[in-house]
């Protein structure tokens, strides 16, 4: 469990509804900064910018998909550490068992719960080591 509260949050998303939601549910009901990237090609630059506690991942987006930004998160020393939950509609068990054998912290299904949303990535955030 990580020695300190998770406060902040950088989610990829290119659905500006969903964005929204998340901001909303985030913010106004789990107390967290949140730091919204709409566009995955630029996500890396954000997130070495904001320095979140974790990171969320969109799994379809245009451009470029959530597992690939992922690999590509892995291979830069500033992002490498971040913890990454992805919030799918798509993928099967057997994609989403790769990803966290991959180093994933977890994944959350669409359509999610905006009530429940901050209380499941505390759940996640208090299993990493």
């Amino acid at each position: 469990m990580p020695d300190r509260p998770l406060t902040r949050i950088c989610y990829v998303e290119d659905d500006e509804d969903i964005q929204r939601i998340v901001r909303m549910s985030l913010e106004r009901l789990g107390k967290m900064t949140v730091e919204i990237v709409g566009d995955p090609t630029r996500a890396i630059e954000a997130m070495s910018a904001f320095r979140p506690d974790l990171v969320m991942l969109d799994w379809m987006m245009p451009a470029m998909d959530g597992p690939t930004l992922f690999r590509q998160m892995q291979l830069r020393p500033e992002t490498k550490a971040l913890p990454v939950v992805f919030i799918t509609a798509k993928a099967s068990q057997r994609d989403l068992d790769e990803l966290m054998a991959m180093g994933a912290a977890g994944a959350i299904s669409k359509p999610f719960s905006p009530k429940d949303l901050p209380e499941q990535l505390r759940a996640i955030w208090a299993k990493l080591p």
